[in-house]
Parts: C-alpha cells; sequence; structure tokens
C-alpha cells in the first residue's frame, strides 16, 4: 500500500465515518477535510473536526502506520506542530506531536471497503506499461480528457520555466531569448546544450550586422570548433577564414570543441553540420525570430515559412571534407513539427504567462491541435489501448500522462485511476 491512496480515501471519505472514534476512544466527526498539501508540511491544511464534542482547526497527516511518524521525524519539527489528527492503515505506535502531547490518532484498517482496496492492488500489480489500459474504454469520455489536459499544461509549464530562465539570463530581452531557445531546439535533444551554448558564444547581434548566408555559417561554424581541423573542402576553408576574421573582430571566445557534438548513433539527417547548416539559413532569412513564432496568424501560414535550403555543400556533406552518398535535403516535415512542438509552443505559454495575455495561450493550444500526432513508442501504446491520437495536443498530453503517472505507478493520483478503483 502507498500513503498516495489513504490521501485519496482521505480525500474523497471513502471510509465508513459512522460511529467513528480514535485509537484511544474518542468521537470524531469531520466537518472539512481540508486542502491537499503537495509542498512541504502535513498532508492536509485547514481542517475543522469535532473531537469529543470540541472543535479544531488545522492539518491532518497522514501515514501507512503510527510509527512512520517517527520515522519520517515529525516529532520535533515544528511544521507539525498543528496537526489535530493522525489518519494511519495501521496503529503501531503511540505518537506525539513537537509539545509532547499525544496526537488524536484514527486507523483505517477494517474501515475501508475491500474491494476498494482489492481494486486499487490489482491495478498496483499490473505489470502492463499502462495499468489500466485494458480498462481505459470503460472509463468516462470528460475523465480522460481533462486528464488529458491536465498533463498537457503541466507539461507546458514545465518547459515555460527553462524559457524564463533564459528570459531572466538575456535581461528580458524576448529576441535574444527565442534566438537562443531555437538554437536549443536545432540540437534536438542530442546536441541540445551544444547548441544553446554555441548561440550564448555567437549573441544574435553578432549575426545581425551581416546578411551573408555564409558569414551566419561562417559564425556558427566556426564557435562550434567543427572548424578546427586541417580542412580540405574549398567551401569549408572560405568559412574558416571569413570565421578568423569575424572572431577577432567580436572578440568571440569560444566555448565547443569539435569533440564534444555527439555524432555516433544519431541520424546523417540530425548531425550537428546539417542542423547547424538549417540553423543559419533560418536565422539569416527571418530577421525577427520573436514575431515570426508568436504573431503567425494562422498555423499553417507558419509551417509553410519554414522552407530553408541550406548550401549545396551540405547537400552531399554530412560531415566536413567527406562526400556522402546520401543527398541531404532540406529540413523535413516532422522536423519542423518537432521543432514547433518543442521551441514554439512552449515559448508562447512562457510570454502569455509573462505578459498574462490569455491570447497567447490559446494560440499555443491552436498550434498544437493544428499539427500531426507524433509517433513514438508512449503513443504507440496509447493507440493499442483505444486512444485516439489524432494532433499534437494528444500526444503532448498523452506522452506527459505515460512519463507522470503510468511509469511510476502513481495510478491513483491519475482522475482515470482514481475512477476506475472508487467504482
Amino acid at each position: 500500500m502507498q500513503e498516495a491512496f489513504l490521501h485519496f480515501v482521505w480525500k474523497n471519505q471513502y471510509f465508513n465515518k459512522s460511529n467513528l472514534v480514535t485509537v484511544s476512544g474518542a468521537s470524531v466527526s469531520i466537518q472539512k477535510i481540508g486542502f491537499h498539501n503537495h509542498l512541504a508540511g502535513p498532508d492536509f491544511k485547514e481542517a475543522q473536526l469535532t473531537i469529543d464534542q470540541m472543535q479544531w482547526a488545522g492539518s491532518v497527516e497522514i501515514h501507512i502506520n503510527s510509527s512512520d511518524w517517527h520515522n519520517h521525524k515529525h516529532s520535533n519539527d515544528p511544521n507539525y506542530g498543528n496537526v489535530i489528527l493522525h489518519v494511519v492503515y495501521e496503529y503501531d505506535k503511540e505518537v506525539l506531536n513537537p509539545s509532547g502531547k499525544p496526537i488524536p490518532t484514527i486507523a483505517l484498517k477494517g474501515l475501508i471497503k475491500p474491494k476498494l482496496i482489492d481494486r486499487y492492488q490489482l491495478m498496483l500489480k499490473n505489470t502492463d506499461k499502462i495499468p489500466c489500459g485494458t480498462q481505459l474504454k470503460s472509463v468516462k469520455v470528460v475523465t480522460r480528457l481533462s486528464m488529458l489536459e491536465k498533463t498537457l499544461i503541466n507539461r507546458l509549464e514545465k518547459k515555460s520555466k527553462a524559457v524564463n530562465e533564459l528570459l531572466l539570463e538575456n535581461n528580458y530581452s524576448w529576441e535574444e531569448t527565442a534566438y537562443q531557445w531555437l538554437a536549443k531546439g536545432f540540437g534536438f535533444k542530442v546536441n541540445a546544450e551544444n547548441m544553446l551554448r554555441l548561440a550564448r558564444t555567437v549573441p544574435s547581434k553578432f549575426l545581425r550586422k551581416h546578411s551573408q548566408l555564409y558569414q551566419y555559417e561562417a559564425l556558427l561554424f566556426g564557435a562550434s570548433g567543427l572548424l578546427n581541423i586541417d580542412v580540405v573542402d574549398e567551401y569549408p576553408q572560405q568559412l574558416k577564414k571569413e570565421y578568423l576574421y569575424l572572431k577577432a573582430k567580436y572578440d568571440i571566445q569560444e566555448s565547443i570543441t569539435y569533440n564534444q557534438w555527439n555524432f555516433s548513433g544519431v541520424r546523417p539527417s540530425n548531425f550537428p553540420t546539417i542542423r547547424i547548416a538549417q540553423f543559419a539559413a533560418m536565422l539569416c532569412e527571418f530577421q525577427n525570430l520573436f514575431s515570426l513564432f508568436t504573431e503567425f496568424t494562422e498555423p499553417k501560414s507558419l509551417i509553410d515559412k519554414l522552407i530553408m535550403r541550406q548550401p549545396d555543400y551540405w547537400i552531399d556533406h554530412v560531415v566536413i571534407d567527406k562526400k556522402s552518398k546520401m543527398i541531404t535535403g532540406p529540413m523535413t516535415k516532422q522536423a519542423k513539427v518537432n521543432l514547433l512542438i518543442n521551441t514554439t509552443v512552449p515559448l508562447l505559454v512562457a510570454y502569455a504567462k509573462h505578459q498574462d495575455k490569455y491570447e497567447y495561450m490559446e494560440k499555443a493550444m491552436n498550434l498544437l491541435m493544428a499539427l500531426p500526432k507524433e509517433s513514438n513508442r508512449i503513443t504507440a501504446l496509447w493507440t493499442e489501448h483505444g486512444w485516439n491520437v489524432s494532433s499534437a495536443f494528444d500526444s503532448q498530453g498523452l506522452i506527459e500522462l505515460y512519463n507522470t503517472f503510468c511509469s511510476g505507478n502513481r495510478c491513483i493520483d491519475c482522475n482515470i485511476g482514481a475512477e476506475l478503483v472508487s467504482r
């Protein structure tokens, strides 16, 4: 059994409250269960109870065994000084508050319907990657959709926090933040942090002083460390020569080496050379990135705009000085979709929250609903169990639902699992 289950039981009052008494025999009447506290301190705050006809207001702490009070070192913690009721499954030891007085305790063992416990334990023991998968179709549609929206919002807020951190670092410059955030997005996980470091090494103001694509490439490839080799081909030689001039002009302090970039285990189309070339092409094409990603009117128009073609050299070179049999074209539609999901949407959410402008949050949601779903092992699991994954709105929410709840067996914290257990 997990404490989360007892939180669920207390929150929904799924136990026999008739003739409810403490372990010492005092009568208990519950007026308010309190609000669930997910931060440090007691589990439920601002509860209201009547114990032996005396009214109490304070906190409720919940444990599997009463001895957990001591195991969790609450005895000398002043944060637990206002606990008025200790709710446990099994009473195995007397509990004293920080003042040394016994805390009224109720034991739920025998008060919870056995079928409720059985359904909960059955779900916990389920070894399927989605424990409720076989029962999913029987869950109310409104429950499923509300949980999907909840997890999606949580996912977007987590990502938007990273945008806000960059914004603070950039003295609240949304343009520089959009530039760095886009750079990180072009790293597509495996090289995301290196791309962010590259953008920090070469501020966008350096790039904006130039109009030629080869100068953008010279600055970015040079600062990336990928030109710190004895280049043979003519085009990278030109880039290296231009970079050495610009490096001295802008006093660029390199922070990345060739060996820090990930090539192994990466598809050639995702090599850092190709992504940097595509990134440079986008920067040269669009002078105002922040406006590009926040002021679009229709999602399709934004997708259609992202058609940039890198110089011919990168069509048959995924590695410098080594001609490839594979032809590399412009960024694929799926890559653009992934970029918009992981870059544009969090940027819109961060801006909406920072400026308190709901219309940008709505724009982020509309963009997700317009973008095609992501196809990966997690979305495949949901599809197998009959969940209709039709857009990026669905896939992003379901990825978060799986990662946050399913993979950690947090079924009872999920609205879907809670509905199945409480039947």
